[in-house]
């Protein structure tokens, strides 16, 4: 879906970063329409979750490729016009996205790469894809649970639930404790 959103209007880069947004750092759906500039820093992100709590979410090289270059063709379009409640992610016309919206693009952007009709896409599945693929990756319940902005531990838990056995086999194989004295 990221390779769908290639081109170098302000629409398709907006899209593309945004949904790197959703699956590199796994940011809710409402914490990417309201996130501002200034809580964009160099190698994290502060994120105003739910109940305003604050949390830092590291930012990849490549999502911050993306923002920077986001960033310069989004001056490009909206040039020396302030963009009303400075949102780094606005509509065309600069206005607050709405969540229906970016499913509408999402959605649009599953169906031209072929995804299948089967699998729901959406925000909330590429964060639910971040945890699952964080957790494969050797990352620790704990700490994802925090990156994700979860109030307990029990609620990151239910992203376990969808990890296969095998998979289960092969990460205790990569981090077994005597292969790695």
């Amino acid at each position: 879906m990221l390779n769908y959103f290639q081109g170098r209007s302000y629409i398709s880069s907006r899209n593309r970063t945004m949904l790197a947004m959703f699956f590199d750092a796994g940011m809710r759906l409402s914490e990417v329409l309201t996130l501002r500039q200034e809580q964009i820093h160099d190698d994290y992100i502060l994120v105003h979750g739910k109940g305003n709590k604050e949390r830092l979410v590291p930012m990849s090289p490549y999502l911050a490729k993306l923002l920077m270059q986001y960033n310069v063709v989004r001056q490009s379009y909206f040039g020396v016009h302030k963009v009303p409640q400075n949102y780094v992610f606005v509509s065309y016309s600069g206005v607050m996205l709405t969540g229906e919206a970016v499913a509408q693009y999402m959605k649009k952007a599953a169906a031209e790469v072929g995804v299948s009709k089967d699998v729901r896409v959406s925000p909330h599945t590429c964060r639910h894809t971040f945890a699952h693929l964080q957790l494969k990756n050797g990352f620790d319940l704990y700490s994802l649970s925090r990156l994700m902005g979860h109030e307990n531990i029990s609620i990151t838990q239910r992203y376990l639930d969808g990890i296969r056995n095998d998979e289960v086999l092969a990460a205790a194989k990569q981090t077994g404790v005597l292969a790695h004295l």
